[in-house]
């Protein structure tokens, strides 16, 4: 988390110093396309990555960020494509922006990512998922899913909730422990289904 608070500080600073020179070469305020467009591109970007160095400062504080599970020797996991900040999604038009085929690569590679999720129970909760094909992503999927082996009855759009429900599939399945409801996603359905399917196989 600490790199990524860099990350986006150093973005932020950048991207400030573009916006204050873009200013300050048009001091006369005179209509000019090409500055109009570099100082609200670079001022976005500056907010964008100003508020997610906040966010992950505080998350990093209050140690409330992405969650840690299994052994200390476990393998850093990325964020999945549709888990994606808001200074990522941004830096996507440089062709930067994770894909769903690169994540499902990744697993089957023998990685894994974090999904940010919705366990649709009667109270809606957000929880982080760690997908992959390796112990800590087997004992992040049961903690939240229950033990494998897991089924999946079905999918629909996300029947409630507090978040951009059209962005994001309901997936309908059981487990040992009983039935289950998640919302994930839409990018991400695959990459997990994929590794709902084989998590028997880990333990």
């Amino acid at each position: 988390m600490r790199t990524r608070r860099l990350v986006s500080l150093m973005i932020a600073v950048v991207a400030a110093i573009v916006w204050a020179l873009s200013t300050f070469a048009n001091m006369s305020n005179a209509w000019d396309p090409a500055n109009f467009v570099v100082r609200v591109g670079a001022g976005a970007l500056t907010v964008a990555a100003g508020i997610e160095w906040l966010v992950l400062s505080i998350r990093e504080t209050r140690q409330a960020g992405l969650p840690r599970v299994g052994s200390a020797g476990e393998t850093a996991a990325a964020r999945s494509a549709g888990s994606s900040t808001a200074v990522e999604n941004l830096l996507s038009v440089f062709g930067r922006r994770r894909t769903a085929a690169q994540d499902l690569d990744l697993v089957m590679g023998g990685g894994a990512v974090l999904v940010g999720a919705y366990l649709m129970e009667r109270k809606v909760r957000r929880v982080w998922l760690r997908v992959g094909l390796d112990p800590a992503s087997v004992e992040s999927l049961e903690a939240a899913l229950g033990g494998a082996p897991h089924r999946v009855f079905g999918t629909q759009i996300p029947t409630r909730g507090l978040f951009d429900r059209s962005a994001y599939t309901q997936i309908e399945g059981a487990s040992r422990s009983g039935a289950w409801s998640i919302a994930v996603p839409t990018t991400d359905v695959d990459v997990l289904r994929y590794v709902l399917t084989r998590a028997e196989e880990i333990r």
